[in-house]
């Protein structure tokens, strides 16, 4: 079966994928030397890796999440077939009773009140009835058997499908299992670097504390001895004029005073400006949306209890009466692109393209409500990256 092959061939890619991943991030987080051998730059160095590192892991969650969710929607699919073929079963099985009934019932209509006789009589005195009856008969013991044998053969390939289907099925569970298994380490790799992450921010701070409080000190004991000095200087001045028994001069000095300015550039205007609403229910996904801040990302979550990012946004849009695919991916398919200059509040922001693994519903002024991560809650954030922008039809 197509369907079988197709789905035998994905079950392990992905899951490599993402293994490879986590073993590679590991690797590198967790190497290096001590804090206390590196300088300032270093630390601030191995911070930026750490956080970029962190970021792709989070990326890469955000793919396995949008992965489980299209096999979630393959096993419900897969499921429905399976009801359906045995339905057909059924079906095929209550016409082939019928068949027999209606056949016995002929049998029994046509010999009731017949004699012993030859196989002309059968049910009738006239020979001429009696042939028909016969041939009647036959044609409908003939029908019989042909019925029995097309729905006998129907089921075998209704059955064969079953299975087919039931191993379908049961690939897709197993994907689904190792997919649960590999966020399991990703979620481990991830509390892990922000652990690092953290650590290696505080030995950062610690770092710079010391060297300021380094160079403080260095000052004042450089200010200190130029005190000294210009003391020792004055004091051998006033000696010298002493023993020449000159007046007492004056002197001056004088300093020049310097002023520093300080200017702020302003910061560029936002890309994303505010519309009109494209779509006539955007305003109620949005209030929808506002309306569930602060409750907890849960992967694969599509309910109050905790929702990822493509099930806030298809539940926004059903409550406004537009339904959107379950998967971020196919979202972004099912919307037109726009460009970022003429997003507009109730757009879909999509990250990574058509094979899109995270989503949020644009606000206007490079805003967007979204479900971010594990750990986090759904929330309102500055845009970020390069994302795309789809609008809702």
């Amino acid at each position: 079966m197509d369907t079988d092959r197709q789905f035998r061939s994905r079950s392990l890619r992905l899951p490599a994928v993402a293994f490879a991943v986590v073993v590679g991030l590991l690797a590198a987080s967790f190497g290096g030397g001590s804090a206390s051998a590196q300088s300032i730059d270093d630390l601030r160095a191995r911070a930026q890796a750490i956080a970029n590192e962190l970021e792709v892991m989070r990326e890469q969650e955000a793919i396995l999440g949008e992965q489980m969710n299209q096999v979630q929607e393959n096993i419900k699919a897969t499921q429905e077939q399976i009801e359906e073929t045995k339905a057909a079963i059924e079906d095929a099985k209550g016409r082939l009773g019928t068949a027999k009934t209606q056949a016995s019932q002929y049998v029994v209509s046509a010999f009731m009140g017949a004699g012993v006789g030859d196989d002309l009589t059968v049910g009738a005195t006239d020979p001429n009835e009696a042939v028909n009856q016969k041939v009647l008969l036959d044609t409908l013991q003939g029908d019989r058997v042909q019925v029995a044998e097309d729905v006998r053969a129907a089921q075998i390939d209704l059955e064969q499908k079953t299975a087919d289907l039931e191993s379908v099925n049961q690939l897709l569970a197993a994907q689904q299992a190792q997919l649960d298994e590999v966020k399991v380490q990703l979620d481990e790799s991830i509390n892990g670097q922000e652990a690092l992450l953290a650590n290696t921010t505080a030995q950062l701070r610690a770092a710079i504390a010391a060297e300021e409080e380094r160079r403080r000190r260095e000052a004042e004991a450089q200010a200190r001895a130029a005190a000294a000095a210009a003391q020792q200087q004055a004091a051998a001045q006033q000696a010298a004029m002493r023993q020449q028994g000159g007046g007492a001069g004056g002197g001056g000095n004088g300093g020049n005073g310097g002023g520093s300015s300080r200017g702020a550039s302003a910061m560029p205007a936002q890309a994303y400006a505010a519309s009109a609403t494209p779509y006539s229910g955007s305003n109620s996904a949005i209030a929808w949306a506002m309306g569930k801040q602060g409750i907890a990302y849960k992967w694969g979550g599509t309910s109050d209890s905790g929702y990822d990012c493509s099930g806030l946004t298809q539940g926004a849009f059903s409550a406004s009466g537009k339904q959107l695919p379950r998967v971020a991916s196919a979202q972004y398919a099912a919307t037109q692109r726009v460009g970022a200059g003429q997003a507009a509040a109730g757009d879909l922001v999509f990250w990574g393209g058509s094979n899109a693994h995270h989503v949020g519903i644009y606000l206007g002024n490079g805003q967007v409500l979204h479900a971010p991560r594990t750990g986090d809650v759904v929330k309102v954030a500055p845009i970020w990256g390069k994302p795309e922008f789809g609008r809702v039809g």
